[in-house]
């Protein structure tokens, strides 16, 4: 049996695909992601979509690839409908490194020196490190930048250390302190879900300890049981409050989304209307909130550092808003705080709740002993927890997506 492989193509991904692979007898369909193409957009927005695996998930999904090989720390969240994870590697040196030329010392660079990066939280080290750098986006395979660094048009690259050993790449450099990308340095073997083939043929590359994690959100999780005890109910498109809200969308200047459902909702409204959106400047609560606007065509989305209503309010601190209209379509239960700060500074605005978050009883509910942890997503799901479960047993570890989740889980749970 010959196995179909999807994969990037470049230099560092047949590396990986054969470190994977070793001798199992399989063809690569080397496939250029749209990560691959687009070498112009930041990459801060694209965490967690999939900029760099879209293609390759679909010929899985179609059937022309039996699995799919990517960097683990470059998987969507979630997977598309249809696929699962079947193997996450162990990996090697997740840490981050700054290459230099020969016999440059970061202390030796001059002042201003210019240093390839690819990500905020790669900027914000070298600029602990030394405050006077220069850090500038660079793009493109590793040894693409590499040659970069060679050619003088930057003095450093920060690039995973993973890469470089990888790659074979002996060169001048320095581990950078702190932390990393969530599971940089691992491979992730990608097929679609309930081929027990593949399962079985990848378990031995499957580092995961076996960890019994349940996952009460909506969206279905990489790895672990997904048992969802919410769900989602849009409200009459037709009714008063909604008609009112959407009569005036020409005149709102901004739209703040604090969900990603609430996204979801929100266009299937706007084309039940047949309504464009037009000019707006649009405002997100956090990363996966504006990656779902981004599918939807949204090009230029501000998103809130710090992923609450309260990092929405203080994205607007600073803004003129006297002559601003704004819409914010959300669930039934969001909570006032931004609305009642809008109103405080005497904003023209209107709160549209377009969906109600309900409690999903499950057919059969699964004894909480065969389970280690159980992770929250929102505090729908806490509540939803409760009404179905009660109390989490005493022991069991408990985990939050975001801090009103996590406060919710404290005072609750």
């Amino acid at each position: 049996m010959i196995l179909k492989i999807g994969a990037r193509g470049s230099l560092l991904s047949r590396r990986q695909v054969e470190e994977v692979m070793g001798e199992i007898p399989h063809a690569c369909e080397w496939v250029e992601t749209v990560g691959d193409r687009d070498l112009k957009s930041s990459l801060g927005p694209m965490e967690k979509t999939d900029f760099f695996t879209r293609e390759i998930d679909q010929k899985v999904l179609d059937g022309r690839c039996d699995v799919g090989i990517h960097s683990a720390k470059d998987l969507p969240d979630p997977l598309p409908e249809g696929l699962e994870l079947v193997a996450l590697t162990a990996g090697v040196d997740p840490s981050d490194s700054l290459v230099m030329r020969e016999g440059d010392r970061l202390e030796t660079l001059p002042k201003g020196a210019i240093i390839g990066s690819s990500s905020a939280r790669r900027d914000r080290v070298v600029r602990g490190l030394r405050p006077d750098l220069k850090c500038v986006e660079v793009r493109g395979p590793v040894d693409k930048r590499l040659e970069m660094l060679d050619r003088g048009e930057i003095d450093g690259l920060v690039v995973a250390e993973a890469a470089l050993i990888r790659l074979g790449v002996k060169r001048n450099r320095i581990s950078l302190p702190g932390k990393t990308a969530p599971l940089q340095g691992k491979l992730a073997v990608v097929a679609r879900k309930g081929d027990k083939e593949m399962e079985a043929l990848f378990k031995k590359f499957d580092s995961r300890k076996g960890r019994r994690v349940l996952h009460v959100g909506l969206s279905a999780p990489k790895e672990g049981t997904h048992l969802p005890l919410i769900e989602i109910i849009p409200r009459d498109f037709d009714s008063f409050e909604i008609q009112k809200a959407f009569a005036d969308m020409e005149e709102y200047t901004h739209l703040i989304f604090t969900s990603k459902k609430g996204v979801e909702v929100f266009f299937q409204c706007l084309d039940h209307y047949g309504l464009m959106l037009g000019k707006k400047k649009v405002l997100a609560v956090g990363k996966r909130t504006a990656a779902a606007l981004r599918k939807k065509g949204i090009g230029e989305v501000q998103v809130a550092v710090e992923e609450t209503q309260e990092g929405i309010i203080h994205l607007l601190a600073l803004e003129e808003l006297e002559k601003a209209y704004i819409l914010l379509p959300q669930s039934a239960l969001a909570r006032p705080t931004l609305a009642a700060t809008l109103r405080v500074r005497r904003v023209r605005h209107q709160v549209c709740p377009l969906y109600d978050t309900k409690t999903r009883w499950p057919e059969k509910k699964p004894d909480l002993k065969n389970f280690d942890e159980v992770c929250f997503t929102s505090p729908s799901t806490v509540r939803a927890f409760q009404a179905v479960f009660g109390k989490v047993p005493k022991g069991m570890k408990v985990s939050a997506i975001g801090p009103i989740t996590e406060y919710n889980l404290k005072l609750n749970l």
